[in-house]
């Protein structure tokens, strides 16, 4: 027997599952579109939606660690509470049981087919056909798979070593120390049930010697997890841990329920069920069961993992809701690239409301703080477009929505803002601090009112990406006009103070115009983000 051979179809047999789940959770991301992105904006906090909601997102995904990823953003950006998502996250334990229903039809003989099928409707369909051709042909590269897998394993009836080591499954423990093990190693639940039907299929393990393993799956699911939690947000701590507590606990009564369960099984299935069919079904009646035992408690076990795991005090940036595992979810990470934009906005916001401070209360601390706060600036941008860079690699621009180049324009104007408030006016600032001068009444009244202008249009401009009516840009756009035609009214206004007898202008003069002519860059920039958000057509 040529174990070298053997060896080979059954790694290659995995491998071709792998990409037909890879393939299909992105088809399926495709061909959910801004539909799905809408679905995550307007997000039910209910119970019974979250668990809805869960089993949805891991069909998307073909993957509960993937799907974890985008409920770490909801709790990070403050959408949700740590109790409510653990409902969601509850739901994606439902949803990894689908692909297992999937794969116990016996479909392997036609897989070949639905590549065919799949590539004509991918090649030559328009974007929905297309991306539904790429769902069937995941599909039929997934059951080809499985027909190697089953194939391969056959020959291994006969192998001494390999039944003695299969008769230690029929110790539950240890069967699920291999489902653990097999299932963090391949980083897949459907991948390793897939084997396990496999193994059951061509006799070499008994359906009841096989659930010991699909409970050790659960928890290998969770090991994934725990070590992408390690450089994650505090969020994503807790609901790895979190993960890891119901997994664990829901395997530990399981197990003292085998004989009930195996029997459960049978009765839903029926006697004449397939091997396969009866393990699909035990693996979702155990995660419906987890879901029904633990959705109650959820609040509760959310209080006890926010106890476990406090926040921590590092102080290194990173973005809060762009996470690496994102990078593949196409439009669905536009929530969350909205979040830190917002983010960075609120801060270049303070600035600006700061930024006359060292002029008015000669606070030379401020300044320190601007420069400070235009490196965290500077640290959004980078990072941002880090992420989208990455992004690039696994989706093609032709396919990114335009609210993306809408959003970098955003965070371009924003970045220009902190540079004029903290180099440019923080420059004035040293200078003033170091010169013994002072604005008259007026002309300090004329900045401060001038200033609280430009920090109501770039709010302005900040709620606009929550609420992207285009009735408030218009106004937007009209405010800019006034603003500038006040700013240069200012102008005139001081140049008549400026030579009148007695003037007390002469010294800050230089001072007075510079600082009014930045902030007439910051309320062009502010005014730039709200005629680019919408792009309308004629909305200069």
């Amino acid at each position: 027997m040529n174990y070298f051979l053997i060896f080979i179809q059954l790694l290659g047999g995995l491998g071709f599952f792998l990409l037909g789940m890879d393939q299909l959770s992105n088809g399926m991301k495709s061909l959910a579109g801004r539909q799905m992105r809408h679905v995550l904006e307007k997000f039910t906090a209910t119970k019974g939606g979250g668990v809805l909601f869960g089993i949805l997102l891991t069909v998307l995904f073909q993957s509960s660690s993937a799907a974890s990823v985008v409920m770490v953003g909801f709790v990070d950006a403050a959408l949700l509470s740590l109790g409510q998502t653990l409902s969601v996250m509850l739901g994606t334990g439902i949803g990894t049981t689908i692909t297992a229903q999937l794969i116990a039809f016996k479909l392997g003989a036609y897989s070949l087919g639905f590549v065919g099928l799949g590539f004509l409707f991918k090649a030559f369909g328009k974007r929905r056909w297309s991306y539904s051709g790429q769902i069937v042909m995941a599909l039929g590269i997934l059951f080809y798979g499985m027909d190697l897998m089953s194939s391969g394993m056959e020959p291994l009836g006969s192998v001494e070593r390999f039944t003695r080591w299969l008769v230690y499954l029929e110790n539950p423990i240890w069967g699920i120390f291999a489902g653990t093990v097999f299932t963090a190693l391949i980083q897949s639940s459907a991948a390793f049930i897939g084997i396990v039907m496999t193994l059951t299929a061509t006799g070499l393990l008994s359906v009841a010697d096989s659930l010991p393993l699909i409970l050790g799956t659960n928890i290998g699911t969770t090991v994934t997890a725990l070590l992408a939690s390690v450089n994650s947000s505090i969020g994503g701590k807790r609901l790895a841990v979190a993960n890891t507590l119901f997994r664990v606990a829901g395997v530990l009564i399981m197990v003292w329920l085998l004989g009930f369960w195996e029997h459960l099984t049978w009765s839903i299935s029926g006697e004449n069920a397939s091997e396969g069919r009866f393990l699909a079904n035990a693996h979702t009646i155990f995660n419906v069961f987890m879901t029904l035992v633990f959705l109650p408690f959820t609040g509760i076990i959310g209080f006890i993992v926010m106890k476990m795991v406090p926040e921590s005090k590092k102080n290194k940036f990173h973005l809060n809701y762009l996470k690496p595992e994102l990078i593949g979810s196409g439009e669905m990470m536009l929530p969350f690239l909205k979040k830190e934009v917002s983010d960075m906005g609120r801060l270049v916001l303070k600035m600006v409301e700061q930024s006359l401070v060292p002029f008015f209360d000669r606070e030379s601390k401020v300044l320190d703080d601007l420069r400070a706060n235009e490196k965290k600036v500077d640290n959004y941008r980078e990072e941002i477009n880090r992420f989208l860079v990455s992004m690039n690699e696994k989706m093609s621009v032709e396919q990114w929505s335009d609210d993306i180049y809408r959003f970098l324009h955003v965070v371009n104007e924003l970045e220009q803002i902190a540079d004029i408030v903290s180099v440019n006016m923080a420059r004035q600032g040293d200078k003033w601090l170091n010169a013994n001068i002072r604005f008259s009444r007026e002309g300090a009244g004329e900045l401060h009112d001038y200033q609280q202008r430009c920090v109501k249009q770039l709010a302005r401009a900040l709620q606009l990406l929550e609420d992207w009516e285009p009735e408030k840009a218009m106004k937007m756009k009209r405010k800019y006009r006034k603003y500038a035609l006040m700013a240069y009214e200012m102008e005139m206004q001081h140049y008549k103070r400026l030579l009148a007898p007695s003037s007390q202008s002469v010294e800050s003069s230089k001072v007075h115009i510079e600082l009014l002519n930045l902030l007439r860059m910051v309320n062009s920039h502010a005014t730039n983000i709200g005629r680019m958000v919408f792009m309308e057509e004629g909305a200069d």
